[in-house]
């Protein structure tokens, strides 16, 4: 069982810029490491998001995902994408932006899956091989518990729709658990091979009651603690 949870505090927070700097930094060169000294990946956008983790059960953080809200900055994806799309039908104060989602090494599925994957752990475990077919049972388990704290909190802002700019492979997850998220813009070289999306989070509620009504149930489950377990 993993918790899924908004950040708590300031120290959490540094957590989080730590694991990004694992991910986005030394593991998958996202980002240069000189630009980022103290060993901690962040950005101006950081201070207008909010911030969520996912832990095991001794609190290590082990994923991470932030909920990026307007301000005078406006969003990543329009400062680093090319959209094809007349942003100025959306209204401002109902968007929001998915970003920045990571996952620790040791629980991403493969070497090559990129900055999200699989299951959690603890950093530096030396799994066998039983234990490793069980994190690729639970794969779907981070994001989807991550994007189920974020859901929640967008539904608490009143956000109606979420950019994002996601490359092919968590496109094509996150469609098959219903998350619909339509192309606004042609892939872009930027953390990968990116493209930039929108979705409306009422049309991604229709697909998952649909395909997925189990996984519904437990996003729109408002009985469940602000806390909760996948």
């Amino acid at each position: 069982m993993f918790t899924y949870r908004r950040v708590k505090n300031d120290k959490e927070l540094e957590e989080v810029y730590r694991l990004r700097y694992q991910v986005y930094c030394t593991e998958c060169g996202f980002e240069d490491p000189k630009d980022h000294p103290s060993g901690l990946e962040k950005d101006d956008f950081d201070e207008f998001a909010v911030h969520f983790v996912a832990v095991d059960h001794a609190e290590n953080i082990i994923g991470t995902v932030r909920l990026v809200n307007n301000s005078e900055l406006g969003f990543p994806v329009e400062k680093f994408c090319n959209i094809d799309f007349d942003t100025t039908r959306i209204p401002r104060d109902g968007l929001g932006e998915i970003s920045r989602l990571a996952i620790s090494k040791t629980y991403r599925r493969r070497a090559g899956d990129g900055v999200y994957g699989a299951s959690s752990g603890t950093p530096g475990l030396k799994a066998d091989k039983n234990e490793m077919v069980d994190r690729r049972r639970k794969s779907p388990a981070i994001v989807l518990g991550l994007l189920k704290a974020l859901y929640r909190e967008s539904k608490w802002m009143g956000t109606v729709n979420w950019y994002a700019a996601m490359e092919r492979p968590l496109h094509i997850l996150l469609r098959r658990y219903g998350f619909i998220f339509n192309p606004i813009g042609k892939e872009v070289h930027y953390h990968g091979h990116r493209t930039p999306y929108i979705a409306r989070i009422g049309t991604i509620e229709s697909e998952i009651a649909k395909r997925r009504p189990e996984l519904f149930q437990l996003f729109t489950d408002w009985n469940r603690s602000p806390s909760f377990d996948i």
